[in-house]
């Protein structure tokens, strides 16, 4: 998944940044997830950070929000967080894709 900052920055979405999250958040995936509409903004970029982090190690938090703040809007943030959780539910595909699987999921007896 990529994300549009001063320039594009892709973001990890496997087990490992999963982990992260769950260290970070001090709770397991699914309960972050749960909770990602009663997040603040802050808490919402230090969610997606986990994924930058692990994709572009150099970079720290304090100049990832930093760049957020400068070059996102909060359209674009719910957008991210979305596209963001279905990557890490189902990485490698798309979100049709992912929501095609979901489907597929759904209709078995």
């Amino acid at each position: 998944m990529i994300i549009k900052l001063d320039k594009e920055y892709k973001l990890k979405t496997t087990l490992g940044t999963i982990k992260q999250i769950e260290e970070t958040f001090q709770k397991s995936f699914f309960e972050v997830v749960e909770s990602v509409g009663k997040m603040k903004v802050e808490e919402q970029l230090k969610f997606l950070f986990a994924g930058i982090k692990k994709a572009n190690p150099d970079i720290a938090e304090k100049a990832f929000i930093d760049l957020c703040e400068d070059h996102v809007g909060m359209g674009d943030l719910i957008e991210y967080m979305e596209k963001y959780i279905y990557a890490l539910q189902y990485p490698g595909l798309s979100e049709a894709e992912a929501q095609d699987k979901i489907e597929k999921k759904l209709k078995r007896p």
